[in-house]
This record gives structure tokens, C-alpha cells and sequence, in this order.
């Protein structure tokens, strides 16, 4: 099959090759920010356990936020800050009611889709060299990424910095942007050279697909720039080991998946709806679901199907119950705002990668059924 996108498996057999591939680049990532990005995140990590403002975590997670940061400011802080009469709060309201109210979320995708067409995408902008960032702009900036619905984590996050930026006088924050822009232009160029391989169509893909998109809600998720499959293929590796700790002392493991990787159409499916999503019912053998499935019992775990923009506060911990790990599959776009919404509601979880993105929401037309790399599944499990 030709890629969509992106493909992790590219000729070979499986995606073996693209997993040593990232372990080694997010090492060198990690390496490169010894000197830029740690001593900006050790800063910030005391200032928040100073001022007692939440448990602080893993180094990998912060730097991972400084990434994100410099990536998506210069992707869209210039299209952000050109809106300046928006509905903000609806459009962010909307992004939260389309996962909790399953049956009417055709009708919100449809008002987002208008909304974010007419009022928060501007093609002028779009590929524009955005301003250096002030505290005002990044105010504004962050409203624009919470209402797209697609970087409400991110956005949180970036609030948290904002305060902490705040607090630190002009001359040091100038350098503190310098670095964080500096960082954003290796981590660009170095991406391409060592992750390249795997996003050889994405450019292709927007030049051909981009105008499918307009007045779609999924607008802003299937337009992303080729640095952002990046900024979330090396996001997806410095999650892992964030996270690793807290999940590998959790009880029971469950594996979430997308309906993508099943064998039938949605309508065809057999899968039973369960209060956290669907449970596969071995319809057909050669699913890619049920085979998961068939492997989990002998493993000891659970397969559930998740819908795209399914309501992931479900798998919050329940007083007493086993606590609950879950690993998580989807495409490269959506993983680290999966992971940080996963995080957020206190679930200890991991990811693996769709080996490709086919899906006929998003994607293809008629669609094809995605699978993931089994020999990384199971050493994540």
C-alpha cells in the first residue's frame, strides 16, 4: 500500500528499523538540550515546586513542552495571532461536548468545521515566519490553540510556562526565546534528515488533499506540517519513558485501539459497546483487532476499540479497583495530545504507533485497515 502520509514500515516487513531509528535520534535530542532546553526546564521545574503547583515530573516531560512549544509557534503562531473577533469559548466547549454526546457530535463537527473555516484559519498566514513571542502573544496564542480543540494539552501546558515566564525580567526571557527558536530550527532540519524517510508524502499529501479539508472540523489534524509528524514521532518516545514508571507498576494492562484496524465497516462490526468503548466479539480471524484480541487473553490483557474523540476520562482510576495501564494506538498526529489528555486524568499509559494512516474519516476515501508494529507492542507491554 502506498502511504497516506506517513509509513513506519516503508519496504520492509515491519517497523522495526523506524523504532531503533527513534530511541536513537530522541537520545540525540536529549543530548542536544543538555546545553539549550534542560537548564530553562530545571529553572521552571523550581519555580513550580516553590510555589507548590504540582508534583513535578520526569525532565523528558518538560523539555518535551519546550519542544512542543517552539514547533507549534512557529506553525500557526502567526495565523493565531491574526484572529481577532472569534467565538473562543464555544468553539473550546464544543471540543469537550463532541466526546462526552456521542449522538449529536455529527452536528458539532459540522459548526466547528464552519466556524474554524470563517473565523480561525487564515491560508495568508498560514506559512508566514512568525513574530518572537511576548507574554501578550502568547496569551493570545494559547486561546487560539485550546479553541481549535486540537492542542487543548498543549495549551494547558503552555499557560503554566506563561507564568513562569512572567515572573523573569526582558532581557532573560529574550534569551530564553532565542534558544527555544534556536532549538526549533535544529530540531527541524535534523528531523528531516533522520525521520524524513518515514514522512516522504506528507507534502505531497497536503499539496493534493488540502482543499478536501475546508469546512471540515478535522481540518487543522489533517493538514499538519511534516515537522509536526516529527515534533509527535520523538514526543511518542520521550512520553514513553516519562511515563514508564507509573505504568509498569499498574495491576492490569488494556490496549486501546482505533476502529481503523478492524476488519469490517463500522456498521458491520460486531464489537460490544462497553461503558469505556468497544470490545471486539472475534467476528472475523483475520481482523487485525480480534488477532490483538486473541493474543491479549493468553497475555493478560484487554483489547478495547476507542472511537475517534472518545471520552478518555474513562479510564481515570476508580476507588477500589485494580489501577489500570493502558497502551495506546493511533496515528502520529494525535499521540502526544492523546498521551498529555491521558496524563491529565491520571492513567499511566504508553504508546505505539499505527504503522500508517489510512482511516476513511481522515484520510481515504474508501479507507484502509491500519495495523501496528506486534514485536513493539509486546515489548511495551
Amino acid at each position: 500500500m502506498e502511504p497516506v502520509t506517513y509509513s513506519l514500515k516503508r519496504n520492509n516487513t515491519n517497523s522495526q528499523e523506524y523504532y531503533n531509528t527513534i530511541r536513537e535520534f530522541t537520545n540525540t535530542v536529549l543530548d542536544h538540550s543538555q546545553k539549550t532546553l534542560t537548564p530553562i526546564a530545571e529553572e521552571y521545574m523550581q519555580y513550580l515546586q516553590k510555589h507548590n503547583l504540582e508534583k513535578i515530573r520526569g525532565i523528558e516531560e518538560y523539555i518535551l513542552e519546550l519542544i512542543c512549544f517552539g514547533v507549534l509557534w512557529e506553525t500557526y503562531a502567526k495565523m493565531a495571532l491574526s484572529v481577532r473577533i472569534a467565538p473562543f469559548i464555544t468553539m473550546a466547549y464544543m471540543s469537550e461536548w463532541r466526546k462526552k454526546h456521542q449522538r449529536v457530535k455529527p452536528l458539532i463537527d459540522f459548526v466547528r468545521g464552519m466556524f474554524l473555516t470563517i473565523f480561525f484559519i487564515s491560508e495568508k498566514t498560514k506559512n508566514h515566519f512568525s513574530p518572537t513571542p511576548t507574554l501578550v502573544n502568547i496569551d493570545q496564542v494559547c486561546k487560539w490553540f485550546e479553541s481549535t480543540g486540537e492542542f487543548r494539552e498543549q495549551a494547558l501546558r503552555f499557560v503554566r510556562w506563561r507564568a513562569f515566564w512572567g515572573t523573569i525580567n526582558q532581557d532573560d526571557l529574550n534569551e530564553i526565546f532565542i534558544t527555544i527558536h534556536n532549538f526549533t530550527i535544529w530540531f527541524e532540519e535534523n528531523t528531516l534528515i533522520e525521520l524524513g524517510k518515514f514522512t516522504q508524502n506528507v507534502d505531497e499529501f497536503l499539496k493534493n488533499s488540502g482543499k478536501r479539508f475546508l469546512w471540515r472540523e478535522d481540518r487543522i489534524s489533517s493538514t499538519r506540517a511534516r515537522i509536526e509528524y516529527h515534533l509527535n514521532m520523538v514526543g511518542a518516545e520521550l512520553m514513553n519513558r516519562a511515563f514508564r514508571k507509573d505504568y509498569e507498576v499498574t495491576e492490569t494492562k488494556a490496549v486501546l485501539l482505533p476502529g481503523c484496524m478492524r476488519g469490517k465497516s463500522n456498521n458491520d462490526c460486531n464489537a460490544k459497546r462497553v461503558k469505556e468503548g468497544l470490545i471486539c466479539a472475534g467476528c472475523i480471524p483475520e481482523c487485525n483487532v480480534n488477532k490483538l484480541r486473541v493474543m491479549g487473553e493468553k497475555q493478560n490483557f484487554k483489547v478495547y476499540i476507542i472511537p475517534h474523540a472518545s471520552d478518555l476520562s474513562l479510564w481515570s482510576p476508580q476507588k477500589g479497583m485494580p489501577t489500570r495501564g493502558v497502551v495506546a494506538s493511533a496515528c502520529v498526529t494525535t499521540l502526544v495530545e492523546g498521551g498529555w489528555e491521558l496524563k491529565r486524568y491520571d492513567v499511566p499509559a504508553q504508546c505505539v504507533l499505527l504503522d500508517y494512516s489510512g482511516c476513511k474519516k481522515h484520510w481515504l476515501c474508501d479507507g484502509v485497515i491500519t495495523q501496528l508494529d506486534i514485536r513493539e507492542l509486546k515489548r511495551v507491554i
